[in-house]
């Protein structure tokens, strides 16, 4: 009697917390909700030709039908690669140029600041035909324009992290006989990590942009969301169009809220070590 007992409570508080997660859901997405809900009455009844803009619900019939045939993971696999190698570029250069502009070379900074703006003002998609007269590589070129989108939110945050780290910090640290290294690691690195969090969370956002960009031109070896979109775009396939515009968006924005997680489980484990 007792276990019959424990189990119906059981039961009651997985079925509450189940219903508190779904209220939760409800309320932080309930404008998206709404969106999705307007849209797809809107094609119902007729409002949207389905010619040019699909219901929800064929788009994600269309995402299941082409994720089964393995359309769908083989080009979203194509761009997410080429963007991970460009946001990795840029984290290797971005960030040991912003600390030395920013916390070790400041006047130097000051000097290329006027030359650094000008260089930012460049748009990638431009400079992926001039990429490509002096490589004569697509591939190469796709991920080199992906990288110098990035390298700007990502640089400019990491020397704004590198100038606002408290001198107080590291003049304790210098009483304390910290080496440059440790002075590094330890204080400048920790206390400019949030800017270059924010830096790599737009950064993401411009690499996708420009992936998408860079692929719709043709330029690429046929492979890519991008080039999905635009060929299914080009064929009249409507539904292929947006399934890949819809698989495009779902991935950067999961991508970015796996950056934002890395970053909350940093600060929860920095916080229960210190």
């Amino acid at each position: 009697m007792n276990l019959i007992i424990l189990i119906n409570n059981l039961n009651k508080i997985i079925f509450n917390k189940f219903i508190s997660i779904i209220h939760k859901i409800i309320h932080k997405f309930s404008a998206v909700i709404i969106f999705f809900i307007i849209w797809e009455f809107l094609s119902i009844i007729g409002v949207f030709n389905p010619n040019f803009i699909s219901s929800p619900s064929t788009i994600i019939i269309k995402i299941i039908e082409l994720s089964l045939n393995g359309i769908i993971p083989f080009e979203t696999a194509y761009t997410l690669i080429r963007v991970l190698i460009g946001v990795i570029l840029a984290l290797i250069v971005a960030i040991p140029l912003g600390f030395l502009l920013g916390g070790f070379f400041k006047k130097i900074e000051n000097s290329l600041n006027p030359l650094l703006r000008l260089l930012e003002q460049i748009n990638p998609l431009t400079l992926f035909h001039l990429i490509i007269l002096f490589t004569l590589i697509n591939e190469l070129a796709i991920v080199l324009v992906i990288y110098w989108a990035v390298q700007w939110p990502l640089l400019n945050n990491t020397v704004t992290g590198a100038k606002n780290v408290p001198s107080e910090f590291i003049k304790i640290g210098k009483s304390l006989n910290f080496s440059k290294s440790d002075i590094f690691w330890k204080i400048q690195l920790p206390s400019a990590l949030p800017y270059i969090f924010t830096g790599l969370r737009l950064g993401v956002i411009f690499a996708f942009l420009i992936a998408m960009g860079v692929e719709m031109m043709g330029m690429t070896t046929g492979n890519g969301l991008g080039y999905f979109i635009m060929h299914s775009q080009e064929t009249g396939y409507v539904p292929d169009m947006w399934a890949g515009v819809a698989v495009m968006t779902i991935l950067a924005v999961l991508v970015n809220y796996s950056i934002t997680l890395i970053e909350k489980e940093y600060y929860r484990i920095e916080n229960l070590l210190f």
